[in-house]
């Protein structure tokens, strides 16, 4: 099967060759069509690569490309493992014709692959054979093809090698031929081909090779006339060879000489955008070389070129925001060589001009980012500016301009809005250096809330902080306290740790104090005491109190505060305070304050229902308690807790607690006698005790328990002689002795003893009219003797000495009569 194959392959082959010589084209395609597919069941390699090739390239010259390129690439499969299958001539064709057919379908690499074998092929049958034309016009039409691939694909180096090679084949062939027109046709395109590579992007290619096309554009231009555009751009590539030869002031002067040409295009209605675009790229060119220039007459020279070219260009069309741009570079670029060289006020009007464009492309476009980076730079290289100005007017004359301008640009958009805010920082600085605070404040205030905004869009505070010491100082030095206090205290809470701020700090507070203690106003002083030692607290939790100055301070003020709670009727919260700051100082000086307050409570006691009293009393004795166990030795806790304990039996006694109220009076007398031997000479306490067993006397006597009674009453008596005898002159003494022998009158009376019930009513009737004498006049003395003469009467007419009972009634009758 596989030798009929061949054949039939073979033989089909011939008559579809025969067929292309006679052009039947349609029937030997049908024919080649059947060779194709017998040849695959021939195996013979070398008949189905000639089967292959022509058919390729009968599909291929009919406009087939892509069914001649899937031919072509089997076909290229096999010859190039066995490259003889096919004549040289054939090969040279085929992948020729297989790298159009391959380009026409994108695949561009794999055409230039197979363009360069077929250049190859085409080499080597010109060496064999220079004199065949044929050979030479298509390796040149190959090369051409080459070349404007490599060209499109931005090969450029080997581009200008395939066309370089293909004219010089060209030239060669013209001295053989005759065939003027053709030659001629050929060569043009492929030097237009060869004119067609972009200067620009070829500046990378081989030094030499890229001159040579400079040569040919020149010459290209020159042909067409003087003062073209191109020529322009030929002059602009040659500034770039000069440019990477170094040759840097040459480049210049072309590029000069380039921009001269171009701009005068720029008024040609035709040419105007060219003109324009052309010259946009040759300043860019020029901005570009003077980047390392470091002479600054030059650099001012040269961009005086460029800034008068951009204003031209920028005159041509006024509302192109990137012209604007150029001119505003240009001048802020001039402004900074012109600082540079010591020209401020030269500096400052460029750049001035600059700001003003800038700000203008930015009030008519606002997103702009183009316009807003260049805004942004130009202005900082104001602001640098006006740092320099000596003196501070015109330094805030400037800023003020600057302010103005930047306004409402900068309130939408946030690095604008921070340049403002610096403004307003910078301002403020010299107007505080002045001692303007409250204009220096307006300006901290406007930079902070900018600063605000920024923080809470962002999460950068850098720059607060420095305003906020401003602001803070300035503050601080108008006497405006409570808003300086606030701003030291958000330094300090931003981490802020400055030795200064917490000084600060600390004078506002002893200051608001001050002023607070002298208003005079309970209310207000409470509420500001609160506000400072809040604030004192919150510095104790943000800054090491190393000095425990702080603390020391906040236990004044709440020792303050505790007296202005007292003054105010809050004394249990006083007491509460007070009792907070003894535990933390071992000193005892605020005893004192806890004794004369839990007095101030007893005595508030007294007007309370008797029920509160109680309590009261009840609640002072538990304070007393635990003061006398930590302070034994202080005989004033003692004293008070010995009137407390008094007061409960007191109050127990009138509530009609009677058990309980001699338990109390028991304590009281306990407590008495242990202050009477502390203090042997404070009477005080040997009256209590005297006054205590005279109670606890009736309270016996209510009991029924005579003999504790009885004892009770003689004890009482004996105190109260001790304490005549102490201080003679003392009425209280020898009332209270004779209120004793009253009542132990009374005592023994209702127990039947009339004669020493009889006893008893006498000396006291003796002991009050003796005090009486003393002041006759006093009403209540001549009761007391009144009241004795008329107890003493009942017991004698119980006696049945009715005589002598009638003389005390009468006697008693007289004085009540005043007799």
């Amino acid at each position: 099967m596989s030798k009929k194959a061949r054949d039939m392959a073979y033989r089909h082959f011939n008559k579809g060759v025969s067929l292309i010589e006679k052009g039947q084209h349609e029937n030997a395609l049908k024919i080649l069509k059947q060779a194709a597919e017998q040849v695959k069941d021939a195996d013979s390699p070398q008949i189905e690569v000639a089967v292959l090739q022509t058919y390729a390239d009968l599909l291929f010259l009919q406009g087939k490309k892509e069914e001649a390129l899937e031919r072509y690439i089997k076909a290229a499969d096999i010859v190039e493992n066995e490259p003889d299958y096919l004549l040289p001539e054939q090969r040279a064709n085929m992948f020729s014709n297989m790298a159009l057919a391959l380009e026409n379908t994108g695949r561009k690499i794999e055409a230039g692959d197979r363009y360069a074998i077929a250049a190859q092929n085409y080499r080597d049958l010109v060496q064999k054979d220079p004199s065949n034309h044929s050979h030479i016009a298509n390796m040149v039409s190959t090369l051409n093809n080459m070349g404007a691939l490599f060209a499109e694909t931005g090969k450029y180096e080997k581009a200008f090698d395939a066309f370089e090679e293909a004219l010089k084949l060209q030239e060669e062939l013209d001295v053989e031929t005759h065939d003027e027109n053709g030659t001629l046709r050929k060569k043009k395109t492929i030097r237009e081909n060869l004119l067609n590579i972009p200067l620009e992007d070829a500046s990378e290619m081989e030094k030499e090779k890229y001159e040579k096309l400079l040569q040919l554009y020149m010459k290209e231009a020159e042909a067409e006339g003087e003062k073209t555009l191109k020529v322009a751009s030929i002059l602009q590539n040659s500034a770039h060879v000069l440019e990477n030869e170094g040759q840097k002031d040459a480049a210049f002067s072309k590029l000069e000489e380039a921009l001269g040409i171009a701009s005068t295009f720029i008024d040609n209605d035709k040419n105007a955008d060219s003109g324009r675009k052309l010259s946009i790229g040759i300043l860019r060119d020029m901005n570009r070389l003077l980047e390392a220039e470091e002479d600054t007459q030059k650099l001012m020279d040269k961009y005086g070129i460029i800034l008068d070219a951009s204003r031209y260009i920028l005159a041509s069309e006024p509302e192109n925001i990137s012209y604007k741009l150029n001119v505003a570079f240009s001048l802020d670029i001039i402004g900074n060589l012109l600082k540079d060289s010591g020209d401020i006020e030269d500096a400052i009007r460029n750049i001035k001009e600059s700001v003003d464009i800038v700000v203008n492309i930015l009030q008519n476009e606002v997103d702009d980012n183009n316009a807003i980076h260049a805004a942004v730079a130009i202005i900082e290289d104001m602001l640098a500016l006006i740092e320099l100005k000596d003196e501070n007017e015109s330094k805030l004359e400037l800023y003020k301009q600057l302010g103005n301008k930047i306004g409402k640009p900068g309130q939408d958009n946030l690095e604008l809005g921070l340049i403002s805010a610096d403004i307003c920082k910078e301002t403020g600085l010299i107007l505080a250096e002045e001692k303007r605070y409250s204009e220096a404040l307006e300006n901290f205030k406007k930079a902070l809330s900018i600063y605000e905004t920024v923080k809470h869009a962002t999460g950068d505070d850098s720059k607060m902080n420095e305003v906020l010491k401003n602001t803070a100082k300035a503050q601080f030095d108008l006497g405006r306290y409570d808003e300086a206090l606030i701003s030291y205290m958000q330094l300090i809470k931003s981490g802020e740790t400055d030795r200064e701020f917490s000084d600060r700090i600390d004078i506002i507070l002893l200051e608001l104090e001050k002023k607070a203690d002298h208003t005079g106003d309970v209310d207000f002083i409470a509420k500001e005491y609160d506000r400072i030692l809040g604030i004192r607290a919150e510095l104790l939790g943000i800054l090491p109190d190393l000095e425990g100055k702080n603390a020391g301070r906040i236990r004044e003020i709440q020792g303050k505060k505790a007296d202005i709670m007292v003054a105010m009727g809050q004394l249990t919260e006083a007491l509460n305070l007070y009792e907070q700051l003894q535990m933390k100082e071992d000193s005892g000086r605020y005893i004192p304050k806890i004794i004369k307050l839990l007095e101030k409570m007893e005595m508030s006691a007294s007007n309370q229902p008797i029920d509160k009293k109680l309590e009261v009393l009840e609640f002072l004795l538990l304070k007393y308690n635990a003061l006398a166990e930590k302070y034994p030795d202080n005989i004033q806790i003692l004293v008070n807790k010995a009137s407390v304990i008094d007061g409960i039996a007191y109050t127990l006694s009138e509530k009609g607690e009677t058990e309980e109220s001699g338990y109390m009076c028991n304590y009281a007398l306990e407590t008495y006698s242990e202050l009477a031997a502390l203090e042997p000479e404070n009477l005080f306490s040997v009256e209590r005790i005297a006054a205590l067993n005279s109670r606890l006397a009736e309270l016996a006597v209510g009991a029924g328990i005579a003999n504790e009674a009885e004892k009770r009453f003689l004890t009482s008596l004996e105190t109260y002689r001790n304490l005549m005898k102490a201080d003679p002159s003392n009425v209280e003494y020898e009332l209270d002795h004779a209120g004793v022998l009253d009542g132990m009158g009374a005592f023994f009376l209702n127990a039947g003893m009339y004669g020493e019930a009889k006893k008893s009513y006498e000396n006291a009737l003796r002991s009050y009219a003796a005090i009486m004498d003393q002041n006759p006049e006093n009403v209540t003395y001549r009761s007391y003797v009144r009241i004795t003469l008329e107890n003493l009467g009942y017991v004698l007419e119980l006696m049945g000495r009715k005589d002598d009972a009638n003389w005390m009634y009468e006697s008693a009758k007289r004085i009540e009569e005043g007799n």
